[in-house]
């Protein structure tokens, strides 16, 4: 399989060859044409501006795994976005000149109808769904080619900057293998690397570290004969701690690693990249509460606002107000810590993940320069229809 890390185009670092990588873009000019939305939009000047927004359509998901990153919920508990909500935040993702957006949840595809409005208006804003992430529920035989026929009308293969991909997280997820199976088999065979890419995102227990995807490749080989290993990007991971999940099952992770460790080796976050990441990426979570990194377990310290309470742009503002940001970005990731908070000091922190350590970093960084804003805790969750009810009280309108 193409392993992540190969193929990483950074602007103004590396040429950027078409329809490479596992986020592919399908132009070399892909930075300047960025550059020229941002610039229509007035944030030309701006040094922080995600180049993609990963957001979660619904918390609602038709499984329950104990370590869920994302701290899915289960059908009844969880909650999709509103046709008001999905239309508020298409608003705002053109306002900024986003590129594309990431969907996930919980599990898209028990929210179509919201997931299939949203690509659908997306694409009339020139917003690219750059991704799709999925536990792969729809791959039955009776599902998996009407889903992708409606994914398709919906847009899916109408980007012009990115070539779309399919994520199939595998790992606690009870999904059927062969159903996963299916959903590469009908991929590879029905597009090409130009139309749509897949990966598999494998998820395994540290303490083991058993992944799925190898049975996966045996049960495909048996089924389809060999394997495409030439079309299917591969992320293997392992389950990682996570402060909002209250109820998540103990992560045991075998060793204790130094923080220095993990800030000489963090990959450069902020800087504008695609192929193998995109990046800079924000995270959106259900409520509104919009973080300036995407990984599962970000620190909340690097949430910097709502974006059912406020413009994007606004909090887009608010975070290159962030010297933790600033600096980070400045110095090409954790590293640039190093000239703040002496290494005989992070020698001796230890913690089980980059994101641990950012945590970790962030506390030390803030106690070290003073700085104590505009991070934090983002702001809580204020549903649509109280912002429209408000809004109607002062007279306004809400269309």
């Amino acid at each position: 399989m193409i392993k992540e890390g190969a193929h990483t185009y950074i602007d103004g670092r590396t040429p950027v060859v078409p329809y490479t990588g596992k986020y592919a873009v399908k132009t070399p000019d892909v930075f300047d044409r960025i550059r020229d939305r941002w610039a229509q939009v007035g944030l030309a000047e701006a040094p922080y501006r995600p180049l993609r927004v990963e957001f979660e359509i619904t918390t609602k998901c038709n499984d329950s795994c104990p370590s869920c990153g994302m701290g899915a919920l289960s059908l009844q508990a969880g909650r999709s976005l509103s046709d008001r909500q999905l239309e508020h935040l298409i608003e705002e993702f053109a306002d900024v000149g986003l590129p594309c957006v990431a969907i996930t949840g919980g599990e898209p595809f028990v929210a179509m109808r919201a997931l299939l409005r949203f690509m659908s208006r997306a694409r009339s804003a020139g917003v690219e769904i750059n991704k799709l992430t999925t536990n792969g529920i729809w791959g039955s035989k009776r599902r998996c080619g009407p889903t992708f026929d409606q994914l398709i009308k919906a847009g899916l293969l109408d980007n012009q900057l990115f070539v779309p991909l399919l994520m199939v997280s595998i790992g606690e997820q009870t999904t059927r293998l062969e159903d996963v199976a299916r959903i590469i088999h009908h991929t590879v065979t029905e597009f090409t690397e130009r139309d749509l890419n897949i990966a598999i995102s494998s998820l395994a227990d540290p303490s083991d570290r058993e992944h799925k995807i190898y049975p996966l490749m045996r049960l495909y080989e048996e089924t389809y004969g060999d394997f495409p290993h030439d079309r299917v990007h591969s992320t293997m991971r392992v389950y990682l701690d996570n402060e909002r999940l209250e109820n998540q099952a103990p992560i045991h992770r075998p060793g204790q690693t130094p923080v220095s460790k993990w800030m000489d080796t963090c990959y450069d976050c902020f800087a504008p990249t695609v192929g193998s990441y995109v990046l800079p990426t924000a995270l959106l979570k259900a409520d509104g509460n919009l973080y300036a990194c995407a990984a599962f377990n970000v620190p909340e310290k690097l949430g910097f606002g709502n974006l059912f309470r406020e413009r994007l742009r606004d909090i887009i503002a608010r975070t290159n107000r962030s010297s933790y940001v600033a600096t980070v970005r400045a110095g090409g990731g954790l590293k640039a810590l190093h000239d703040v908070i002496p290494r005989t000091e992070t020698e001796k922190m230890t913690c089980g993940s980059f994101c641990g350590s950012c945590s970790l970093l962030i506390d030390t960084f803030e106690q070290r320069t003073g700085e104590t804003g505009p991070g934090g805790p983002a702001l809580p969750f204020v549903s649509a229809d109280a912002l429209w009810s408000r809004l109607s009280a002062a007279g306004g309108r809400r269309d």
